[in-house]
């Protein structure tokens, strides 16, 4: 006899494709509630093909993109998650940035806890290419 559980909440989520609106508000709660106003440029949103986009500039000094699949072409990407930051002329994905021990941390399918978990991750990335000069005038320092 098979016993069958009940979808957690995130399980279902995942199922779903989250409208366009509820990805740029959950993305410009993530960014306000991480880096504040003091520390970022409100994000400009975009949709092209079917990633909800916004980009912003955190620190004054990077650029950065958060994207969510909300109706992609391809139906494993509904809901994934995406961070990248621009190193020189091209977006290069956040995981790829982090330090092996951080890369487990890192969540790909998207939920106001993913996100959360994702964009304290890209302050950590951020905060660590700061200047000595960038860290003292924004009152942060290195954990």
């Amino acid at each position: 006899m098979a016993i069958f559980g009940k979808k957690s909440s995130t399980e279902a989520s995942t199922n779903q494709a989250m409208t366009i609106d509820q990805a740029q508000t959950m993305i410009l709660d993530a960014v306000t509630h991480q880096f504040g106003d003091s520390q970022t440029v409100l994000p400009d949103f975009s949709v092209v093909s079917g990633w909800a986009s916004a980009d912003f500039v955190a620190f004054r000094s990077f650029d950065v993109q958060i994207k969510i699949g909300v109706k992609p072409e391809n139906a494993r990407d509904v809901n994934r998650l995406k961070i990248l930051v621009a190193i020189g002329p091209r977006l290069v994905p956040l995981y790829d940035l982090l330090e092996s021990d951080l890369r487990g941390q890192y969540e790909r399918i998207c939920s106001p806890e993913h996100l959360a978990t994702d964009v304290r991750l890209l302050e950590h990335y951020l905060v660590w290419r700061l200047t000595p000069e960038q860290r003292l005038k924004f009152g942060l320092t290195m954990d």
